[in-house]
């Protein structure tokens, strides 16, 4: 009976001492996932940013140096001015070689998400998009962003980091 209990301590001081390790080794994951389409009935660009609430609410309210609060009822008054501020900041585009600015159109929060929503007038003819996103990277260095580009019927996807923030895709 004694060597039966010992094996069970064993056994459960193993299992305590590997929770205990993965626990400490467990770390968040950063990451956005923006989607650029061609909308052929609108004649637009529409682009729309899925961003982690908690992430970009910590940076806002690093850069603004004010408690942004981002989808709660306390939310800050500016929020929707330092949000796209930010975005043009640190999302840019550039098409055949021209800077294009895109319109802000707005932002949702939904659970632990918030999706800003931009578009762009102009025709899907171009040899290459040129594409600048360097979201939550200086607060996240782990961060990266996963951009899609969807043009008749084909989707691309390129994925930035701390060590790759600018790339193009090509048509």
């Amino acid at each position: 009976m004694k060597l039966i209990l010992q094996n069970r301590l064993r056994i459960w001081i193993f299992l305590f001492t590997g929770l205990l390790a993965s626990a400490l080794t467990l770390h968040k994951f950063y990451v956005s996932k923006t989607i650029i389409e061609f909308n052929a009935r609108t004649q637009l660009f529409e682009i729309t940013t899925k961003i982690f609430t908690d992430d970009l609410d910590k940076t806002l309210s690093s850069i603004s140096g004010k408690e942004i609060r981002l989808g709660t009822p306390q939310e800050h008054a500016n929020t929707n001015a330092y949000l796209e501020e930010y975005m043009r900041q640190h999302f840019v585009l550039e098409i055949d070689g021209v800077k294009t600015d895109w319109r802000w159109v707005g932002k949702e929060t939904e659970n632990d998400l918030t999706f800003c929503y931009m578009e762009i007038y102009r025709t899907p003819v171009f040899s290459s998009l040129k594409v600048h996103n360097d979201l939550l990277i200086s607060e996240f260095p782990e961060q990266q962003n996963i951009v899609d580009l969807s043009l008749s019927g084909s989707t691309q996807t390129l994925v930035f980091f701390k060590d790759r923030m600018t790339q193009i895709f090509q048509r």
